[in-house]
C-alpha cells in the first residue's frame, strides 16, 4: 500500500477533529517518514483525542487531551507530569543527553540575551546536523523547521541574517534544569503542541539561561554555552 493510501483516508478523517490534535497527527506522520518508521502507526488514532503515537506515553487516567492542554493558554497549561508518564518524559530528555543545541538571530543575542524570561528552547544537538541537511541552505526553512516561522532568520528584505549557534554541554543542561515544554514558556508560539516535539517532529525541551551569556562577542559564552557564527 502506498503512503497516499495511508495518510489520504487518515487526514479526511481528521476534518472534525480539534485543530491542535490534527497538528499532533501530522507531526507524528511526518516525524515517521523521516525517521524511515512504519506509516501504519498514524492509521491508529485514539478516538478520544489523544494519537496513537502519544497513546504510550499519555496517562490513561489523565483528564487532559491534547486540545485540552493547548486551550488551557498561558498561564494556565498543566505541568507535563500530569498528562505524560514518567518513562515517557525520561526517555524523551535522554534524547539531550549528547547536549543541547538551538539558534539566534546574533543581533537578537547581543540586545537580549539566550533567554526570554529567563529559559529558551533547545534541540538535541545529536539531531543539529540532520536539521541542517533538511533545512538545505534556506534560513526560511530553518525558521519553519525551528518552529519560529519563515521570517525569523531573515530581514524584512527577505535576506538572511546572522545567526549565532548555541551550544549547552551536559552539565549545563543539568544545572539549567532541562525539562518537557509545558507551554507556558515566553518563547512557546502558537505552534506549540504537548509532547515534546515541534510540528515539523524535532523533539524538543526547555532550559534555564544564564541572563548575560552570549552577549557581545559571540565566543564569550563563558561557563553557560558555547557561541558561534553559523553559516547555513
Amino acid at each position: 500500500m502506498g503512503i497516499g493510501e495511508v495518510v489520504r483516508p487518515l487526514k479526511n478523517s481528521l476534518d472534525g477533529v480539534p485543530v491542535h490534535v490534527r497538528q499532533l497527527a501530522e507531526m507524528f506522520r511526518k516525524h515517521g517518514q523521516k525517521q524511515n518508521q512504519s506509516t501504519s502507526r498514524v492509521n491508529d488514532l485514539d478516538g478520544t483525542d489523544v494519537p496513537e503515537a502519544l497513546r504510550d506515553g499519555w496517562k490513561k487516567d489523565s483528564w487532559h487531551t491534547p486540545d485540552r492542554v493547548v486551550g488551557s493558554g498561558k498561564p494556565n497549561r498543566p505541568y507535563p507530569a500530569e498528562y505524560l508518564d514518567a518513562d515517557y518524559i525520561q526517555q524523551h530528555l535522554q534524547r539531550f543527553e549528547g547536549g543541547a543545541t538551538r539558534f539566534y538571530r546574533s543581533e537578537s543575542l547581543d540586545r537580549y540575551g539566550p533567554g526570554n524570561q529567563g529559559t529558551t528552547f533547545v534541540f538535541p544537538t545529536s539531531e543539529i546536523d540532520n536539521i541542517i541537511t533538511q533545512a538545505d541552505g534556506d534560513p526560511r526553512k530553518l525558521g519553519v523547521m525551528l518552529g519560529l516561522g519563515e521570517n525569523f532568520f531573515v530581514d524584512e528584505g527577505g535576506n538572511a541574517v546572522d545567526i549565532t549557534r548555541a551550544d549547552f554541554n551536559y552539565e549545563e543542561i543539568v544545572n539549567g534544569n532541562l525539562r518537557m515544554p509545558r507551554g507556558n514558556e515566553a518563547g512557546a508560539n502558537e505552534a506549540w503542541i504537548p509532547g515534546g516535539y515541534l510540528p515539523e517532529g524535532i523533539p524538543e525541551a526547555v532550559l534555564n539561561t544564564h541572563p548575560d551569556a552570549g552577549r557581545g562577542d559571540p565566543s564569550a559564552g563563558g561557563t553557560w554555552g558555547s557561541y558561534t557564527p553559523f553559516r547555513l
